[in-house]
């Protein structure tokens, strides 16, 4: 099972946590998290090439606070991830399993799958419930037109692989 969690801080290791609860989770079987990069803390050497042009989310807070008066929310006081590995570990324990393996990789695309992305409804930004879906299409279109479809994108993802230990007797 291959979940992604939202950037918004929700924590969908519960939804595995709760297969295991339920025994949805075959015996021997081990469930895999790609956990954001940004989210998880991490970051893959191939995502760490500096940045000649704004990233198309910081665009888009741009042209939302240019056309729409929008304020960002202020950066956290912390640079502490929202969904650390130890956090993950520390759930997956509480519903029996333990994490056997992890990885950090890297996921290569362009300007144009980010566009497509970001316009699935529970990924659209900004993350703000003030705009309707339809203004931030409107916005992303507009964050858009100042790229190129074709610039690749690199991001990174924590790959967690769990399974629950094996019992004796």
């Amino acid at each position: 099972m291959t979940l992604v969690p939202r950037s918004e801080g929700v924590d969908l290791t519960r939804v595995a946590l709760r297969a295991v609860r339920e025994d949805a989770l075959r015996h021997g079987g081990r469930p895999l998290f790609n956990v954001g990069g940004g989210f998880a803390g991490v970051r893959h050497p191939e995502d760490q090439v500096l940045r000649t042009k704004p990233s198309l989310t910081t665009l888009i807070h741009h042209i939302a606070a240019r056309d729409h008066g929008y304020t960002p929310p202020p950066a956290p006081e912390t640079d502490e991830p929202k969904l650390p590995l130890t956090t993950i570990t520390r759930h997956l324990a509480g519903a029996g399993l333990s994490v056997v393996d992890t990885e950090v990789t890297a996921h290569h695309s362009t300007m144009a799958e980010k566009k497509a992305w970001l316009s699935i409804p529970a990924f659209a930004r900004p993350a703000d419930p003030f705009f309707t879906y339809a203004q931030k299409m409107h916005i992303l279109d507009a964050a858009c037109a100042l790229t190129t479809p074709d610039t690749p994108v690199v991001t990174s993802w924590l790959v967690v692989v769990a399974q629950r230990p094996e019992t004796t007797g």
